[in-house]
């Protein structure tokens, strides 16, 4: 009886023997890896590389199956090793903890009531270590670079070297990943109504530097705000906004991206809606913003109708006269919204706000009323009105160009359009025929021609004996503070006016019968403004996930 436990023992023994003799090989294996990527011998790239050492016995033998692999994942102080590779580098510990459990069972065997237990342990060890090693199967190394060298005994080891991973400086802890969590249902009604009181207030509010705190159901909450000021005179100004909190332990934020609104953002902006003036047959495609009562008349065959969303001031919309039944929806297809805030016209128009860098060949000045033709090849002509003097000619800058008036100066433009161009006049701008772009952004959207007219007091549409009949075309972003009026407009031409951009106006004159008038916004406009263009003093949410970021207190970021 002694000689068949001393001979079980033996065979038991062997695989013990020929595992641990593995283990010892592979883990030789690994340190002569590390030792040779520190020697001088290896290349430099490696230094930031993450190295794969991937060890396959040769062949079956003594419980290990042929087709078994065991990863491990070494790595510089320097780099992050993801998180898969972790995973897999366990397989060794796997395996040298299944030699261990092995070796209990041997010595369970003189206690009987000890080796079922034994037996069950090393059994979960083992298929632990397998369900790991189908991790480190399911690596993928297509996209990395393999160097293979022989070992010494016949084990083979494949050093495979990732992309060089671009990295700051190691943290001296390391940082929790952070999860993503939804927002309440109340909160987020709670930061609705925040974010759109900022919305209408942001530059008023002078803590907004520093930061907002405030308490909602015995929580505290802190708002911080970035601002992005604008690149140039055509882009927008934007702000990042940082909402945090402290619950259970947890830092939770979240942060949403603001911009603020120039006047061309709308495709109809007024003031002050003139009480003679009715929209009857008109057309307008893309946002509308009146700062009071608009006056609408409709009749079973002719309603006007806006495709865009309509906000007023006030608390409703005045139907002058109407004739049948027409759904509201039928009218206003992209929403109405009442009573909100009045949208304030700027004091002053700066036509280079302040730091913007403008070169002196950029900007002609006009000191006497002048004729403005466009032409398709970039370049433009000037007459002084009334003056015998022959016209001028000039190119358009390759950037932007300024064509300014002096105060009590009026300038008459039409003609074709080729660069990014603003005319700005403190008195007025008349617009004598056609105003059309070199390239049409309804066909060509990344075309890059734009046309800003600014008044501070009066854009008009000349009479039709200088327009002459039939449709008049203007691609533009318009901007008359005091009004803008359509001369003539009691002649029975009945042709369309079509503005390709936008209007904001403090007051417009009626169009009719002259015109009808259809506006459709230029959705570049949404990210980009003609030169120097009249900014509001609200601002929109751009982009918020309208989620928590979840993160343990006193991480370093």
């Amino acid at each position: 009886m002694p000689q068949q436990q001393a001979k079980r023992r033996d065979v038991m023994r062997r695989p013990i023997s020929i595992a641990m003799a593995i283990s010892v090989v592979i883990h030789l294996a690994l340190l002569m890896a590390v030792e040779w990527m520190l020697s001088d011998k290896a290349d430099a790239s490696i230094s930031n590389s993450v190295l794969l050492v991937i060890i396959q016995p040769p062949e079956a033998q003594d419980g290990f199956s042929a087709n078994e692999k065991h990863v491990a994942a070494v790595a510089t102080s320097e780099v992050a090793i993801p998180a898969k590779i972790r995973e897999a580098a366990r397989a060794l510990d796997q395996q040298a903890k299944f030699v261990a459990a092995t070796e209990t069972i041997v010595a369970a065997e003189t206690s009987p009531n000890n080796l079922n237990t034994a037996t069950v342990a090393a059994s979960s060890e083992k298929q632990a270590a397998v369900d790991r090693e189908q991790v480190a199967d399911e690596i993928d190394v297509a996209s990395v670079r393999e160097d293979t060298v022989v070992a010494p005994s016949d084990v083979v080891t494949t050093f495979t070297v990732a992309e060089p991973v671009v990295t700051g400086r190691a943290s001296k802890t390391a940082r929790p990943a952070s999860v993503q969590a939804p927002l309440s249902p109340k909160q987020e009604k709670m930061l609705q109504r925040k974010i759109t009181a900022w919305t209408e207030n942001l530059d008023k509010v002078p803590e907004a530097a520093a930061g907002l705190t405030w308490r909602y159901k015995g929580q505290e909450y802190l708002a911080k705000f970035t601002q992005l000021p604008a690149e140039d005179g055509m882009s927008m100004q934007r702000v990042i906004v940082e909402v945090s909190t402290e619950e259970d332990g947890k830092r939770l934020s979240t942060q949403l991206r603001m911009k603020r609104l120039a006047f061309s953002n709308y495709a109809q902006f007024v003031n002050r809606w003139d009480p003679h003036v009715q929209i009857h047959n008109d057309e307008v495609d893309g946002r509308f913003h009146s700062n009071s009562e608009i006056n609408l008349t409709y009749s079973r065959k002719v309603k006007p109708l806006f495709h865009g969303k309509v906000t007023t001031t006030a608390r409703r919309i005045n139907i002058t006269n109407s004739r049948g039944y027409v759904r509201r929806d039928q009218i206003f297809s992209g929403g109405l919204q009442t009573g909100v805030r009045v949208i304030r016209l700027p004091k002053h128009f700066l036509p280079f706000p302040g730091g913007a860098e403008v070169a002196e060949d950029q900007i002609h000045r006009f000191d006497q009323d002048a004729q403005i033709t466009f032409y398709a090849d970039g370049s433009y002509d000037w007459q002084v009105i009334g003056s015998e003097s022959p016209q001028q000619r000039a190119v358009l800058s390759k950037d932007v160009s300024y064509l300014i008036a002096a105060r009590k100066v009026k300038l008459h433009v039409k003609g074709t359009v080729n660069g990014k161009v603003l005319v700005y006049s403190p008195e007025r701008i008349v617009i004598d025929g056609d105003l059309v772009y070199a390239q049409n952004p309804e066909e060509v959207p990344d075309a890059d021609d734009y046309l800003g007219l600014v008044s501070d007091k009066y854009v008009d549409i000349a009479p039709p004996d200088v327009t002459g009949p039939g449709d008049l075309v203007i691609n533009a972003a318009i901007y008359a503070k005091r009004r803008f009026v359509v001369r003539g407009y009691r002649s029975r031409n009945e042709a369309l006016l079509y503005i390709y951009g936008s209007l904001s106006v403090g007051s417009l004159s009626a169009t009719e019968p002259r015109y009808y008038t259809r506006i459709r916004f230029d959705q570049r406009l949404e990210e980009l403004r003609p030169p120097g263009f009249p900014m509001t003093d609200r601002f929109e949410v751009e982009s918020w996930d309208t989620t928590w970021k979840v993160e343990p207190i006193g991480i370093l970021h």
